[in-house]
């Protein structure tokens, strides 16, 4: 279970005590560094984090030239995708994070896309919302969802 209070019991069985300390920092870090982003901006461009040999978490974000080409969401993140297949030999987990609509929610959403090389998939979603006036950020339940593949295929 992280810091989050997600209870995540039904893929954990599959992966070993390492490699779930793998998923659990990567969401950690992922999240973390997201509501940082949105404590300073109404939204932020998809970001990816992975973890090299060692466990150590790592910060990518999109190549400039993408940034400049105002690609649209589903295009920054198979462009991410790419990005972490070419660096899937020297890595254990990766997550995708981006900035999303839950439209039946109709909430805002951090969603974060983690993969681990052992073979876990899962899409994790964190609703928010934001005060119209003083813009605080209001921080709903995680959301846990099976994903497919996209890194180690």
């Amino acid at each position: 279970m992280t810091r989050y209070g997600l209870d995540m019991k039904s893929w954990r069985d599959a992966l070993n005590a390492e490699q779930q300390a793998d998923v659990d920092r990567i969401l950690d870090s992922s999240l973390n560094v997201a509501r940082n982003h949105l404590s300073h901006a109404s939204e932020f461009m998809t970001f990816a984090l992975m973890t090299d040999a060692t466990g150590r978490v790592l910060e990518m974000s999109a190549d400039d030239a993408l940034k400049k080409k105002h690609l649209d969401a589903k295009a920054l993140i198979a462009q991410t995708v790419t990005q972490l297949r070419q660096m899937a030999a020297i890595s254990r987990c990766s997550a995708i994070v981006s900035n999303t609509r839950i439209a039946s929610l109709k909430s805002d959403a951090i969603e974060v896309r983690i993969e681990h090389k052992a073979g876990a998939a899962l899409m994790v979603l964190l609703p928010y919302t934001r005060a119209r006036f003083t813009g605080a950020l209001t921080f709903g339940d995680l959301k846990l969802y099976s994903h497919t593949a996209e890194v180690w295929v």
